[in-house]
């Protein structure tokens, strides 16, 4: 079966570009933190307005606690889960934290999402008024890539799968089945052919 392809993960330099030439404000400030939020999270436009801070056993823990519905069993939603962060990178490889975390446990401002399940779509309203986006996506339609507001997440799962990180431990990550993970996200594991011609080219 061919794997399902739903957009293409942004780059960290595509990100900061974008995250660099919003507009100064509070409104734009809100949508800043929103996508920063989703991209060192991975974290489904909808996911904004279910983040919670808890008390963990050794530390503050940041955890989503939206009930997404899953395939299989008629009526099974997604357990509530702990998010772990994947830093963006400068060009010098240093890590950039925000401590988003802690920002959103002291004022914990988020733009407005519009009615439930509509975040992607207040998301996209958003990003499609500025000229680096759409840039950004002239940049991605020529290569035959498709750019969404998923791809913030997808570069978490590209990250992620580029650490080699296990599978298991990624779909627990993300909030996905293995099955669902699997199916959107296997053309970000290493390609064997890729290894079998680097080892034929040493």
């Amino acid at each position: 079966m061919v794997p399902k392809r739903v957009g293409y993960p942004l780059t960290n330099a595509q990100i900061l570009q974008l995250l660099d030439n919003l507009p100064e404000g509070e409104p734009h400030e809100r949508w800043r933190f929103a996508i920063q939020l989703r991209t060192v999270f991975g974290l489904r436009p909808e996911e904004l307005r279910w983040l919670r801070v808890k008390d963990g056993a050794k530390e503050s823990e940041l955890w989503s606690i939206y009930r997404k519905s899953v395939g299989g069993k008629k009526g099974a939603k997604a357990d509530p889960r702990r998010l772990h962060p994947l830093f963006l990178r400068d060009a010098d490889g240093s890590a950039r934290d925000w401590n988003l975390q802690a920002r959103l446990r002291v004022d914990g401002q988020l733009p407005p999402l519009n009615r439930e399940v509509d975040g992607a779509q207040a998301l996209n309203i958003y990003l499609r008024r500025h000229e680096v986006w759409n840039s950004i996506r002239a940049v991605f339609e020529h290569q035959g890539e498709q750019l969404t507001t998923y791809s913030f997440r997808h570069r978490y799962a590209k990250g992620m799968h580029s650490a080699n990180v296990r599978i298991a431990n990624i779909s627990e990550a993300m909030g996905d089945t293995n099955e669902v993970h699997l199916e959107s996200y296997t053309w970000f594991k290493p390609k064997a052919m890729e290894d079998i011609i680097a080892a034929v080219n040493v």
